[in-house]
């Protein structure tokens, strides 16, 4: 356990990174008070989350649009007669 100042942390703060990878806690704070504690974030924090894609399957639908053959054959009718 390391209690720094917010100057000391910004100044150093690779080496306090690579403290709180080895295990280590870093206090930063101000006027004597700790503030924040840098710590080692938990394993399941990362790239092993799993983004679910499938959650809209079925809700999203696609309707015709001005631009189909169905839509380009009612407004040939209406022009046309």
């Amino acid at each position: 356990m390391k209690t720094v100042s917010i100057h000391d942390a910004k100044t150093n703060l690779s080496k306090y990174i690579a403290a709180a990878k080895q295990g280590d806690k870093i206090y930063i704070g101000g006027f004597g008070k700790a503030e924040v504690l840098l710590i080692k974030s938990p394993d399941y924090i990362g790239n092993k989350a799993k983004r679910n894609f499938t959650i809209g399957k079925g809700k999203i639908t696609v309707k015709p649009d001005a631009f189909s053959s169905s839509s380009e054959r009612k407004v040939g009718e209406l022009l046309l007669g």
